[in-house]
């Protein structure tokens, strides 16, 4: 585990086999911030390159103060982590939010991009996006974490993985709520991605990017990410049949065979 400040605020971060010469992969979480998410990713790339997760400004074991949260602070904290961990270049994997921040790394620190893949993420919050968010503010503010946390775990898996998993979905929510942050954070977070817009720049990125999505996603729909690929240049896009959300989690061979494969031909 290290620490770095990035804005004046701690981010922790940690990075796997730490020795390899190879490029190495950041995986980037969405807005639950926090490392754990890869769990079917970071020990499989590991096995082969150096693997960076960190908890984002706000969660996890990261400081947790309010008004610095913006998708723009977020991509500053990426770059603070790879000048402290003397990394020139990198792999970007991100998925949601962790897309969204990539998108502005692409965009305003193309040099430490070695690829990126941008999975279910958005341009930019439209209508269906900023509803969602706000519902989800208002059953935070009138609710609480716990009900926030079982709303959105319903939203963000597959029906049928939800059903085949259950037992383990209920025991991740009860870690969830366990260690989330302060409901004034989550809001603050909410509001930096209901923020997010970089549609309009999309056309300027000019390193290697794969747009990565599910058919069935209800939280970032997939007519989002052929948006993504239609206006990045020479983008590859990947839609899988279902999944939903977390499709990564669901397809997770599938999806590391075709990440580290996207990796090897960009390096």
């Amino acid at each position: 585990m290290a620490t770095v400040e990035s804005g004046g605020v701690e981010i922790s971060y940690e990075i796997l086999n730490i020795d390899s010469a190879k490029v190495p992969v950041f995986f980037i979480a969405g807005l639950g911030g926090t490392r754990g998410m890869f769990y079917a990713q970071s020990p499989v790339f590991a096995a082969e390159r150096p693997v960076v997760l960190h908890d984002h400004r706000g969660t996890g074991e990261s400081a947790k103060p309010l008004g610095v949260y913006s998708v723009a602070n977020m991509a500053a904290d990426i770059i603070a982590i790879m000048d402290d961990a003397d990394i020139a270049t990198a792999h970007m994997v991100g998925t949601s939010t962790g897309g969204a921040i990539i998108q502005l790394l692409c965009l305003d620190n193309a040099d430490r991009v070695q690829s990126a893949a941008i999975c279910c993420s958005w341009p930019k919050s439209d209508a269906y996006f900023l509803r969602q968010f706000e519902m989800r503010k208002r059953v935070l503010a009138e609710m609480g974490t716990e009900a926030l946390t079982m709303m959105t775990t319903i939203a963000l898996n597959d029906p049928k993985f939800f059903t085949d998993h259950y037992d383990e979905m209920v025991e991740r929510e009860k870690i969830m709520i366990a260690t989330a942050p302060p409901p004034e954070v989550q809001a603050e977070r909410i509001d930096a991605i209901m923020a997010h817009d970089e549609i309009g720049r999309l056309g300027a990125i000019d390193v290697p990017v794969r747009v990565v999505g599910a058919k069935n996603d209800a939280v970032t729909p997939s007519y989002y990410s052929v948006d993504m690929a239609e206006r990045i240049p020479g983008a590859e896009l990947k839609l899988y049949e279902d999944g939903g959300h977390f499709f990564f989690m669901v397809h997770a061979d599938e999806f590391n065979a075709e990440i580290a494969d996207f990796m090897a031909r960009n390096e």
